[in-house]
């Protein structure tokens, strides 16, 4: 996935290193909840959109990591973007 035009927040070089999936932000401990509230809200939109669920929570996890916000609208618009810049 290409992430040269995404701006991330002040907080995500402390998130990047070794994961369960290396190589990805993953959201801190406290950040984890919004992670999973965003992957919920969102999960309906882009299943239909042939998002799996582990796509979509490695996204969201990746989404809030990078501390590009919380808001559903903007997180399904830029999942699609990733996902197309990832294909």
């Amino acid at each position: 996935m290409a992430t040269e035009s995404i701006q991330p927040g002040s907080h995500a070089g402390e998130k990047i290193g070794d994961t369960d999936d290396p190589g990805r932000p993953q959201p801190d401990e406290a950040e984890v909840e919004s992670a999973r509230l965003l992957e919920n809200d969102a999960r309906d939109a882009l299943r239909v959109r042939d998002f799996t669920s582990e796509e979509i929570r490695r996204l969201a996890d990746e989404y809030v990591a990078l501390d590009l916000g919380e808001d559903t609208d903007e997180f399904i618009l830029w999942a699609i973007r990733s996902r197309g810049e990832a294909h």
